[in-house]
Parts: structure tokens; sequence; C-alpha cells
């Protein structure tokens, strides 16, 4: 039996994408013990995986609580740290910390003084290979096997479902911030989503996939999708809207967390999203995906295993809507 430090600091979507790592340790040997150091923003998300013994919260403004940390983790004398998000303040942390042998992923903070000393090896997160293949350099190196599928949910506690009720095998059409400018980066190319347009992406799907729609979006109120709910729904129950047009054939779930947005993908037939989080998330549930994408290198870079997934060049509304037409 080993034990295992990990660092993930970062997104949701980076942490589900790392269960590659955590699947493949837990497959070499059950008894193999895993904690996490983690945001305080994926934390809870992270502590619903019952693999995971342990999750700590690395907070740089919070003294008090990293120096209990470093204790805490000390008299656990792990086997293993790898830092998985190349943080700066994942590597400086780690300096303190006991373990027999580190690792770490790196991008573009590399401090070559600090990593000679304190890392026994350390891999550059290049677009040159896929992230799939970097975490397989550290799963060789750690002498365990890559394995050839990956459950991304096992062991994983969803939430209570209470979408029981939603026609299954319906189109999940999720409409987070990365579809409107202003609300992600700023070199995105984004389309002119408007309530004047929408109409014609719902029509396309509509046609393409033949099948109900449902309508979620993301964790920022974005000015142009509100528009939208506004002028082409009605409310009917506490968070459900249907369409003045398309009535029970388009319906609009409001206020969804991520983990509800599991058991709407889980019970859904085919997704149209933008690449991230989610689309691991249905690729990992089998579901045929089509992911508007910003920038083919860096997609392929985060997709290449992924075997369910159609990526969809991000451009104006026609030519979205004319390749989800076309593949």
């Amino acid at each position: 039996m080993n034990k295992y430090l990990i660092f993930r600091t970062d997104r949701i979507g980076d942490f589900i994408f790392s269960r590659i790592l955590t699947e493949s340790i837990k497959k070499d040997n059950p008894n193999n013990k895993i904690d996490f150091v983690c945001s305080s923003y994926n934390s809870k998300y992270v502590k619903n995986f019952k693999d995971i013994s342990n999750v700590y919260i690395l907070d740089k403004y919070d003294l008090g609580l990293m120096l209990k940390n470093i204790l805490a983790i000390n008299k656990k004398k792990y086997d293993y740290l790898i830092i998985l998000d190349g943080k700066r303040r994942s590597i400086f942390f780690s300096l303190v910390l006991k373990a027999k042998k580190k690792y770490a992923i790196l991008k573009d903070f590399r401090p070559y003084m600090i990593l000679k000393f304190f890392f026994n090896n350390y891999f550059i997160n290049s677009e040159i290979n896929s992230q799939f293949n970097n975490f397989s350099s550290i799963i060789n190196y750690l002498n365990i096997k890559v394995p050839q599928s990956i459950n991304y949910y096992n062991s994983y506690k969803f939430k209570k479902n209470k979408f029981n009720k939603l026609p299954k095998d319906f189109t999940l059409l999720h409409l987070d911030e990365k579809w409107f400018e202003g609300y992600y980066y700023n070199d995105f190319r984004y389309m002119n989503l408007n309530k004047m347009n929408f109409d014609k992406l719902i029509k396309t799907i509509k046609l393409k996939f033949k099948k109900k729609i449902v309508l979620t979006s993301g964790k920022i109120d974005t000015k142009q999708f509100n528009e939208i709910k506004k002028s082409l729904f009605k409310n009917v129950k506490k968070n459900i809207f249907i369409s003045n047009k398309y009535k029970n054939d388009l319906i609009f779930i409001d206020n969804t967390d991520f983990r509800d947005l599991e058991l709407i993908v889980n019970r859904s037939g085919v997704v149209v999203c933008c690449e991230g989080a989610i689309s691991h998330v249905s690729n990992a549930l089998n579901k045929k995906t089509y992911a508007l994408i910003n920038n083919l290198k860096t997609a392929q870079f985060w997709t290449n295993h992924m075997k369910y997934l159609k990526l969809i060049k991000r451009d104006n509304i026609n030519n979205v809507c004319n390749q989800i037409s076309n593949l």
C-alpha cells in the first residue's frame, strides 16, 4: 500500500480529468490511500468521491489553515506527492511537505533550481502531447499501468436525483457564459447569439436530433441570456420554464449547480455545449456530445481521448448551425 497526496487547486473540469490518475492508483492496489490538496472552490465537489480519503484546502490568505495543514500532512508520511495543477502556490507549499518522492506537471512556471533540489522529476504540460499522454507519463513513472478505460464516476456519490420527471433521452443544450461575449476570455471567438436568432439554433438542434430539448445555463448571469429567458419563456414551477413557442418540447431549468448538471447530463441522450467541464462529464457518461471550441489545437490537447465528442468551431450563429446540421 502507498499513500498519495495530489494537488488540484484549479477547476472542477481539471479535477474530473485527473480521475485517470486516481483510478489508475486504485486499480493498481485498492488499498492505496489518496488525498487531495484543493482550492476552496473545488474542494466541496472533490469530497463526493469515496475513494479520496482526505481533502486539504490551500488558501494562501489563511496562514492558520496553512500551518494546520502542513502539520497534518507531514504526520501522514506520504510516499508520493504529485502536483497536477502547476500552480505557484502548490509548488511553494509543497516545499515544506514531506514525501518520499515528488513529481509535478508544469506549464508556464518552471523554477529550475527548486525543481532540481526538491522534486524527483517534472513534466512539461505542453500542447505537443495531449493531456491524456501527459498524465500517462506520470502514471508510468509511478510504475503503475494506464488502464484501457476509465470510469470517471466510479466511487462518486451522485446528488439525490430531483430530475426523474424529465423526459428521457432528450437533447441537453447548455448555454453558459462561454456562448456570450464579455464574460469569458477576451481572445475567444464569440457568436452573435441573442433573442432574435435564438430560434434558429433551437430549430437546427430540433431538426438534427429530433428530440425534446432541455436548456440549462451557467453560474454567471449574462445579459443576452436573460433577454432570451424573459422574452421566450414562461415560468411554470419553481425553477422550470417552458417555451412560449415550443411548449413542452423546450424546457429551461434555472438555478442548476454543477452537481445538478451531472444528473441532467446523465438523463440526456445528446449534449450540445461549449467544451469544458460539462463536456468532460458527458463524455465520461458516454453521451454523444457536440462541443464548441475556439482553438482546435488547444481543444485537442484536452479532448483527444474522448470518443463521444464532436468538435464545432465557435463562429457566428449561422456557421455554428451549419456545422451542427452537417456533423
